[in-house]
């Protein structure tokens, strides 16, 4: 019975600090929004995650008057014993206004987690617009298409003034196709955004009737922008007495270069639901019976331009945005001379930071620095893109003392404001103490007296053997006596120079051409090609292209002696190639294999006419 008290007792102090580390940093609660903003005919999907919490567990939602909520889902996953639980709630808005959701409590582990509160806005149901025929009035919007200009002249209700851009235009629209069952429409929030500002794309497939099956679904072509999925979600919206049920896909886009930008129309097929009270068994044959039908959206032109050179810092990278911060912290505070200390710098915000330029590092009194390496990735939230870039690098303190690691500067330009604004780290404080490993030195304690006035203070090489051989018939004597494996070995060495300065190309040159053109013949993806052209530039150039911004790559090949004509076309590439990737369609009709074809000739012209 002791025994078994005793291992009661154990197991119980094994399990305390693992149950108080869950509790401290292993669970979570976070929830968001489909949508920010809704009229009274809409409805909105709330999320609530729940992160680490093992057992029957229920978050409290909050007293919401504007809303009533009903439950549509709920889902556990478990992974490697990791568990995350999902509930999703139906929200209908009740009367208009600006209102908060949350914050949603969760009662665990004898402590209550709360997420951040939500702001959502709701609008009045649509109006009727006071003229029924403005083109009589010479009214017509030159803005909207032909193929929709004949719709102006119908009543359609009108979204709010004060919706927000990309919802407005959204209702808009889709209020002057409502005389259809099945349609599309795209919007975007901003038409001409800056270089790198993140603009938000939504594309909705509306239907009044039901439809056979599932409907494919085609995401719009682009060009000379980089696009992601950042949510889906589902609506309602009346139009003209009629219902009609949206599903719609947002994307983050921002544009790579200044000039015009394209968003092609999005589509999907689908088979028309002819009667409504159909069995399974009736619908599924009544589908295969169909032709599918096809609809798709409108077409978007955006025209991005470059930010202002005037008071640009020199710590601005590209990033175009709002609600940015940035941080800094080191691994440990105090080390020893010599030892290494990890400086991790994040940066988070509402935008794209992906395609900006790296943290470079000041000077730093004291330390020897190393290039940063950086991680960048985006978060979804409420409908909206966030973003984060994550700087690693290694400081190597010289010396014993004091030393502060300043607070480094970070710009971004704010596109509602119209200028840079300047963010800033803390300092961080770093004591160093003088190393525990340092080289002892030679020995001047010790003393022999060796005669004739002379003392032996100490020895500083420890032979193997205290004495030579003395046999003159030895290998070592015998292989010291031939005097020609000498002049054999001086020929050999003169021979390998006559070859080396002969031969126009290095070993390493010849090794990175073949290895690259072996990767560009057999290029499944834009990331094979960009490797192939990052390892030979750095052979054959001495560029190196992981961190540096293209702008900083030519630079360096003209620097490096690379004819004007061939950095030209390398630009060009390289763009195409940075498109290609975080673009999910090819780029101006050019493939994977185009591509390809393209940076071998590059790489053949290089080593025709490049100068090293």
């Amino acid at each position: 019975m002791r025994k078994l008290f005793l291992l009661f007792v154990y197991l119980w102090m094994c399990l305390l600090p693992a149950q108080a580390a869950l509790d401290l940093n292993g669970v979570s609660i976070t929830a968001s929004i489909d949508k920010a903003a809704i009229t009274l005919e809409d409805e909105l999907m709330l999320t609530v995650t729940i992160d680490g919490a093992a057992g029957d567990i229920a978050p409290q939602l909050p007293s919401m008057p504007a809303f009533n909520v009903y439950q549509r889902s709920f889902v556990q996953q478990t992974n490697n014993f990791h568990i995350i639980t999902t509930f999703q709630y139906v929200l209908l808005p009740r009367f208009p206004g600006k209102t908060t959701i949350g914050p949603i409590t969760l009662e665990y582990g004898r402590k209550t987690y709360k997420t951040d509160p939500i702001s959502v806005t709701v609008y009045r149901s649509a109006q009727q617009p006071a003229q029924a025929n403005t083109q009589a009035q010479g009214m017509v919007d030159t803005s909207i298409p032909s193929s929709l200009r004949e719709t102006q002249t119908q009543k359609f209700a009108q979204a709010p003034a004060d919706m927000p851009t990309l919802e407005k235009n959204l209702y808009n629209r889709a209020a002057r196709l409502g005389n259809k069952e099945y349609f599309m429409v795209a919007a975007v929030s901003n038409a001409a955004p800056y270089i790198n500002q993140t603009v938000t794309l939504a594309v909705r497939f509306y239907y009044a009737r039901p439809f056979m099956g599932t409907a494919p679904y085609t995401a719009p072509a682009i060009n000379n922008l980089f696009m992601e999925e950042i949510g889906r979600s589902e609506g309602r919206q009346i139009i003209d007495g009629k219902t009609y049920i949206y599903t719609e896909i947002r994307y983050a886009v921002s544009a790579v270069t200044k000039g015009p930008a394209n968003i092609g129309p999005a589509s999907i097929k689908y088979v028309p639901e002819t009667r409504v009270n159909l069995s399974m068994f009736d619908k599924m044959f009544a589908s295969m019976g169909q032709e599918p039908q096809t609809v798709q959206s409108n077409s978007i032109s955006l025209q991005a331009k470059e930010v202002p050179s005037l008071n640009r810092p020199k710590s601005f990278y590209g990033a175009v945005g709002r609600g940015y911060t940035v941080s800094a912290a080191i691994d440990r505070d105090e080390v020893e001379a010599g030892d290494a200390i990890n400086l991790t710098v994040k940066i988070n915000g509402n935008g794209n930071l992906k395609p900006t330029s790296d943290l470079k590092l000041p000077a730093m009194a004291g330390f020897k620095t190393y290039d940063v390496v950086a991680t960048s990735g985006v978060v979804p939230s409420n409908g909206e893109l966030k973003s984060y870039k994550i700087f690693k690098t290694v400081l190597v303190p010289s010396a014993s003392g004091k030393y502060t690691i300043p607070a480094l500067p970070w710009s971004f330009f704010d596109p509602m404001l119209r200028e840079y604004r300047t963010i800033y780290t803390e300092p961080i404080n770093v004591t160093v103490t003088p190393s525990t490993q340092a080289d002892a030195g030679f020995d001047f304690s010790s003393q022999q007296d060796l005669g004739n006035g002379f003392r032996q203070l100490g020895k500083d090489i420890l032979y193997l053997k205290s004495t030579l051989s003395t046999n003159k018939d030895s290998f070592l004597a015998k292989i010291g006596g031939m005097n020609w494996l000498a002049y054999l070995a001086l020929a050999f060495l003169i021979l390998c120079g006559i070859f080396a300065l002969t031969d126009k190309k290095t070993w390493a040159q010849k090794h990175a051409l073949a290895k690259a053109k072996a990767q560009l013949k057999n290029a499944y993806h834009e990331d094979v090609i960009s490797d192939a052209l990052s390892t030979y530039l750095q052979v054959r150039y001495h560029v190196h292209t992981a961190s540096l911004p293209l702008r900083d790559i030519v630079s360096e090949l003209k620097q490096h002696g690379c004819p004007a004509i061939l950095v030209s076309r390398f630009e060009m590439l390289w763009q195409k190639l940075n498109a290609a990737r975080f673009a999910p369609v090819d780029i101006q009709g050019e493939g994977t294999h185009e591509l390809a074809a393209q940076a071998l000739e590059l790489i053949n012209d290089m080593e025709k006419g490049g100068q090293k």
